[in-house]
């Protein structure tokens, strides 16, 4: 099995990108890979996407728009952040999936606004989560480490796309992560799953191949 760095899966992209394959194409196939992993694996009445406003984010939105396609509804997309702060690549996810009404987009920035949405998050059957990519350092938010508690302490089935949120992807180092039932991983292994200590809140890892 290898193992790649954070910089290794960077020029991975790169790379991706001068053969045309653009980063709006790279989210779309991240999501309908997410979305099709969900509808064939896991039965459910009620998914929450929970997404940063980086690019990594966009991924979740894009598995929202696609789980949408698979003739799923009750889906609920909740992006930590404003929605000014929201990368073009996952606007463009957003515009997608902001008509449909068996999609609901909540916007959270502040304690009272996570508050609002915790029921939410009890009820949900899936919590599918990218609030940050695998270039993650340091300490949490405040936002973000009371979310990820909320989302531990759910009994849904939690779902990581790419690296679970919190968590380095080289060392595996994390004060506070999403422990995840799946983690699916976008092009290749990390660094970080040769930690014991990462591993153990991955869950099952499966590598989702973007460039197929």
């Amino acid at each position: 099995m290898e193992y790649y760095s954070v910089a290794q899966i960077k020029n991975m992209e790169e790379e991706a990108k001068k053969r045309g394959v653009t980063e709006n194409k790279m989210m779309d196939t991240a999501g309908r890979l997410v979305a099709d992993f969900i509808d064939k694996n896991i039965e459910f009445k009620r998914a929450v996407f929970i997404a940063g406003t980086g690019n990594n984010g966009g991924d979740a939105l894009s598995a929202a728009f696609h789980l949408f396609n698979l003739n799923h509804s009750n889906i609920e997309v909740i992006v930590v952040g404003k929605p000014e702060e929201l990368k073009e690549n996952p606007k463009v996810f957003l515009y997608l999936i902001s008509d449909i009404k068996d999609i609901s987009v909540k916007f959270i920035s502040d304690s009272a606004a996570l508050n609002s949405i915790k029921e939410d998050i009890k009820d949900a059957d899936i919590l599918v989560v990218e609030l940050f990519g695998t270039g993650f350092h340091g300490d949490l938010p405040t936002l973000a480490a009371d979310l990820i508690d909320s989302i531990n302490d759910s009994d849904a089935k939690r779902i990581s796309i790419d690296i679970p949120s919190g968590m380095n992807g080289d060392s595996g180092d994390f004060k506070k992560v999403v422990k995840s039932d799946f983690t699916l991983t976008m092009m290749a292994m990390k660094k970080a799953f040769q930690n014991p200590q990462a591993l153990s809140v991955c869950g099952k890892i499966l590598i989702m191949n973007l460039l197929n």
